[in-house]
């Protein structure tokens, strides 16, 4: 009897296991159209209706939510569970026919609109794929602010920090808060208006509570017709003496291959990240002011005290405001900032902007094309072909270490532009500034400051009209003629140069700073130096006679 009790005991643990297996994979369907929260909701022929029944639901490792194709579902769906590393929470759809839309929008008869359709609170390892988020709020809501809008919001104000995230092939639009704020109302509500599309947040961190969200891709996502911000990365920091750089920031941040359309602000914002890669992105008019909602001030991405950011192959075109509105720029006392391989076009407010506080600001290898056209009746000089800026929230803080090398600067279009620079140890060199048919690069205004550094500008290629008072800085100005192939053809491949061209073999063998982590994690297909050039082919800025320019072509 004991051994038969032993074997009945160990069998029913068997089973109990086995069950325990099972049920640790459900997926579960919804269909707001011919769902019902009667029904079991893990079948497609009984899904569930509504965003409050998966809400209420308990999601564990390894369980998949699916929304049903061609349906729209109003309300709020608040994550409720965690997966794990091997067996994330996947969220995604099923069906044929256009994307499932998801949005907080439910109306002032329902208690008005939620700050976000979908949120992720203190939970982690979560895939989120193939729907459409919206969230135009219309009505206030008690006890969300009338300036706040979301569409997935991942928040962290717990005492743990959070990782694994992938959002992939979601389309985001539509996103606006119930009361807009426009540029009259000034640089703090501006500062405020924080409505993003897809927004993750981690609180400040204290002695018992260390914190932040680890390990994101963000990738093949569509973004569009938004109030400001596409992307919203943001940690609060840390309390006095407490945490490091990195504890202090969200870490491992990836976001590629993605598109932005007529965003009314910035596409990209991280603010306190440690280790994040943008490229391949595609964003086209940020700053926009198609809605008058929109906050009609942005660049294609602005970085704020974040560390090791890599900003490459992204094309950024378009962008428009007020202020700022360069194509990629680099805000108030980041760290380690490679804004390279990028091609930047019609940008109103210009092509290099560095602000106060900075250590390792480098652009080089991008083409910049008709950029820093802006004309601000409040700031005549405030369109740019380089700007590096003392400026901080509280006072001045120089930037130190600016590296503007091997771009392509080329203006054929009738204005003038400003070179403003206030920084420490500038080097500027291997650049092409074209600017012809009208164009006058530091016609506004040319200042320089190196403030008891060393300026290294050498190198560099003038071609038509550029300001003396900044050509006469540097030690060996090169004179001539670009020839590219064909800058008329509307497009990065007519920068290349012809075999003719005066910057081929004219530049200066000096290499700019490393690039932190190379190799590794999530910079590991990136190399510490530059190797190739913006076209792919080969370069070794170590030694030899580089080209002058974003092309290291020979012939």
């Amino acid at each position: 009897m004991k051994l038969i009790g032993k074997i009945f005991i160990l069998s029913i643990g068997i089973l109990l296991l086995a069950s325990c297996q099972i049920k640790a994979q459900t997926t579960y369907y919804l269909d707001a159209e011919n769902g019902s929260d009667s029904n079991k909701g893990t079948s497609k022929s009984q899904p569930w209706k509504t965003l409050f029944q998966i809400s209420s639901t308990v999601l564990k490792p390894g369980d998949v939510v699916k929304f049903k194709k061609g349906s729209r579902f109003n309300g709020h769906f608040v994550v409720n569970g965690s997966g794990s590393k091997k067996k994330p929470i996947v969220i995604g759809s099923y069906a044929s026919g256009e994307l499932p839309i998801l949005s907080g929008e439910v109306g002032e008869e329902k208690g008005g609109d939620y700050q976000e359709a979908v949120l992720i609170l203190n939970n982690d390892n979560i895939i989120v794929e193939n729907i459409e988020i919206q969230n135009n709020r219309l009505n206030s809501k008690q006890g969300v602010r009338d300036q706040d809008a979301y569409g997935i919001y991942v928040l962290n104000n717990g005492n743990k920090s959070l990782e694994n995230f992938v959002f992939r092939n979601i389309i985001f639009k539509n996103i606006y808060a119930a009361l807009p704020v426009l540029k009259e109302k000034g640089e703090n509500a501006f500062n405020g208006l924080e409505v993003s599309a897809l927004r993750f947040f981690s609180t400040r961190n204290t002695k018992k509570s260390i914190k932040n969200i680890k390990n994101t891709l963000i990738e093949n996502c569509h973004f569009s017709n938004l109030q400001r911000l596409g992307v919203h990365i943001k940690h609060a920091g840390g309390v006095s003496e407490v945490g490091t750089d990195k504890t202090n920031s969200n870490v491992d941040f990836v976001l590629r291959d993605n598109e932005f359309h007529n965003t009314g602000g910035t596409c990209i914002l991280p603010i306190r990240t440690y280790n994040c890669l943008i490229e391949k992105n595609i964003f086209d008019r940020p700053g926009d002011n198609s809605d008058p909602r929109m906050a009609n001030r942005g660049s294609s991405v602005w970085t704020w005290r974040c560390h090791n950011t890599i900003i490459q192959y992204n094309d950024c075109l378009h962008i428009r405001g007020y202020l700022d509105s360069h194509g990629v720029h680099i805000d108030h006392e980041n760290v380690n900032t490679f804004i390279q391989y990028n091609y930047m076009e019609d940008c109103e407010g210009g092509f290099v902007e560095i602000l106060g506080g900075n250590k390792n600001s480098v652009y080089r290898f991008n083409i910049s094309v008709n950029d820093g056209w802006r004309e601000n009746l409040k700031w005549k000089t405030s369109n740019h072909t380089l700007w590096i800026n003392e400026v901080v929230p509280k006072g001045k803080h120089r930037a130190d270490g600016n590296y503007i090398y091997n771009n392509t600067i080329y203006i054929d279009n009738p204005y003038a532009t400003s070179i403003d620079i206030d920084g420490k140890n500038n080097f500027i060199y291997n650049n092409i500034f074209t600017g012809i048919n009208g164009a006058k690069i530091g016609a506004k205004q040319v200042l320089v400051k190196n403030n008891d550094t060393p300026l290294f500008m050498k190198n560099n290629l003038y071609e038509g009209q550029i300001n003396i008072r900044f050509k006469s800085l540097d030690s060996n100005p090169i004179d001539g003629s670009t020839h590219f192939t064909n800058p008329k053809a509307g497009n990065k491949y007519g920068f290349q140069l012809k075999a003719n061209s005066s910057a081929i073999n004219n530049g200066v063998a000096k290499l700019g700073p490393p690039i932190p982590g190379a190799g590794k994690g999530i910079f590991k297909n990136i190399s510490k130096y530059p190797t190739v050039d913006f076209y792919g082919n080969p370069v070794d800025l170590a030694k030899g006679t580089p080209n002058i320019g974003a092309c290291n072509a020979k012939k």
